[in-house]
C-alpha cells in the first residue's frame, strides 16, 4: 500500500486529496449520524521538518502504514496537505504497532531531526471523535478551498415582476422539498451536543426550481419581500397537523412583520406545550431597526408567549453599537468572519453565555470562539450531510 497515490476502496483512481478529503468528511459524518464504530489512524506527514518532507520521504512515511492493509475494511485517503488517513472496523492493536515501529525505523538515521515519530500518528474512534476528525479535515485543505466563496451566479437579477410570479408559485408549490434544517450546537468541555435546529426553506434551491436564471440576492429589497413570503409558507408548513408532534427544540427566522402575521398566530397555536420556552426565534438587526416599534410590539408579544429571541449575523461594528440585552435579545447570533479577529476587544462586557457563533465552517473560526470562551457554534463542520436531515450529532467529542 503505496503513500502516494490516490485510491479508493475499489482501487479504483480518485479524483485527488480534495475528493479523498470530502469522501473522508462524509465518513465521519455518516458514523456519527449512524453510531457506525471505525477506528482512524491519522498520519501527519504535513508535521514532518522541511529536511524531510521531500516526496521519497513523504512516500516512505505513508509505507510505513503497509502492516494496515490486513486490517478489516481498511480504506485509505490522502488529504490535500499530505496527511494520510486510514480507516478501519475492529481491533488491529498489533497493526498498529507495527506502523509505529516501522515509522521509528524509516527515520532511526535522523533522531535530531524527528525526536518522535510516533507524534505524527494520532489515534481517533468513529463516532466519538467525529467532531474533531472533521474539524482536521477542514484544517488539511488549503485557503482556496477551504474557505471558497460562492461562485459567481449566471443569469439576471430577480425583477419585481419576477417576483410577483414566484410568489404565486410559491403560493401552491409543495415548499416541503425546500424544507432544511441546521443544528447549533454546544461545547462542553471536550464534547459538543445538539440543542436544537434551525428550520429553514433554502432561497437558493427554491430560486433555481420556481425562477432558473435569476439572481435571488442581487437586489437586497426585492430579497426582503420574497423571505417574508418564505416565511409565511414555513410558518404554514410548521402548523400543519403533526409536523411538530415530536419535534425537539428548533428555532426559525423571521422578519418583524412576519411574527405579527396571521400565519404565526396559526403556528403558535399549533405549538406543543412541552416546546414553550424551547423555541428560538432568530431576527435580523437590519429588520429590527427599519421599524423599533413595530420589533418592540413582536418582541413583548413573543415574550408573553415564551419564544426566545435571537439576534442574527451580528458584526464587530453592529455589536459595538446595540444593546442586544437591552433591545430584550436572549441570544446573539455572531456572524463569523476574519474581522472577529483584526478587533481583539470586540467582545469586551459582553456576556459570552449570550452567544452562538454563526457560520463557524473552519478550524480558524471554532478555534477563536473557543479562545473567546463561546460555548455556541453553528456550522457545516458539525452539520451532518443534507442527505440525513433529521440526525443530529449528539455527544460528539472533541479530542485533544
Amino acid at each position: 500500500m503505496s503513500g502516494g497515490g490516490h485510491v479508493t476502496p475499489q482501487g479504483k483512481p480518485s479524483a485527488g486529496p480534495v475528493d479523498d478529503a470530502m469522501q473522508l468528511d462524509a465518513l465521519a459524518s455518516e458514523c456519527a449520524a449512524a453510531g457506525i464504530a471505525r477506528d482512524v489512524l491519522w498520519l501527519r506527514r504535513s508535521d514532518l521538518p522541511t529536511a524531510l518532507a521531500e516526496p521519497h520521504h513523504l512516500r516512505l512515511a505513508g509505507d510505513a502504514l503497509g502492516p494496515l492493509a490486513a486490517a478489516d475494511r481498511l480504506r485509505l485517503f490522502t488529504l490535500p496537505n499530505q496527511d494520510l488517513v486510514a480507516v478501519w472496523r475492529g481491533p488491529a492493536e498489533p497493526l498498529v504497532a507495527a506502523c509505529i515501529a516501522a515509522l521509528r525505523h524509516m527515520f532511526a538515521d535522523v533522531p535530531d531531526l524527528l525526536l518522535d515519530p510516533q507524534m505524527l500518528l494520532r489515534r481517533f474512534t468513529l463516532p466519538r471523535d467525529a467532531a474533531v476528525v472533521r474539524l482536521s479535515i477542514a484544517a488539511s485543505l488549503p485557503n482556496a478551498v477551504a474557505a471558497a466563496p460562492l461562485a459567481a451566479e449566471a443569469g439576471a437579477p430577480l425583477t419585481l415582476a419576477a417576483l410577483t410570479s414566484l410568489e404565486r408559485n410559491l403560493a401552491y408549490a409543495d415548499v416541503s422539498r425546500f424544507a432544511r434544517r441546521r443544528s447549533v450546537f454546544m461545547r462542553t468541555g471536550d464534547d459538543f451536543q445538539a440543542r436544537w435546529e434551525v428550520r429553514l426553506l433554502s432561497i437558493r434551491e427554491i430560486g433555481a426550481t420556481l425562477a432558473p436564471g435569476a439572481l435571488m440576492q442581487a437586489d437586497p429589497w426585492l430579497l426582503r419581500r420574497l423571505q417574508r413570503c418564505l416565511d409565511r409558507r414555513l410558518l404554514a408548513l410548521l402548523a400543519a397537523q403533526g409536523e411538530l408532534h415530536e419535534a425537539g427544540p428548533f428555532g426559525i427566522n423571521l422578519s418583524v412583520s412576519s411574527i405579527l402575521a396571521p400565519e404565526f398566530l396559526r403556528f403558535d397555536a399549533a405549538l406543543p406545550p412541552r416546546l414553550r420556552g424551547l423555541a428560538v426565534i432568530g431576527v435580523a438587526l437590519a429588520d429590527v431597526l427599519a421599524d423599533l416599534p413595530s420589533f418592540r410590539f413582536a418582541r413583548d408579544f413573543a415574550a408573553a408567549r415564551k419564544y426566545l429571541l435571537l439576534l442574527r449575523d451580528v458584526t464587530p461594528a453592529s455589536l459595538a453599537l446595540v444593546d442586544a440585552e437591552a433591545l430584550g435579545f436572549d441570544l446573539v447570533q455572531l456572524r463569523w468572519s476574519p474581522a472577529w479577529q483584526a478587533t481583539p476587544s470586540a467582545l469586551a462586557g459582553t456576556n459570552v453565555a449570550r452567544l452562538l457563533l454563526g457560520q463557524a465552517n473552519s478550524l480558524e473560526a471554532m478555534s477563536w470562539g473557543a479562545a473567546h470562551g463561546i460555548t455556541l457554534f453553528q456550522g457545516s463542520i458539525l452539520q451532518p450531510p443534507a442527505r440525513h436531515p433529521t440526525h443530529l450529532h449528539a455527544g460528539l467529542r472533541l479530542a485533544g
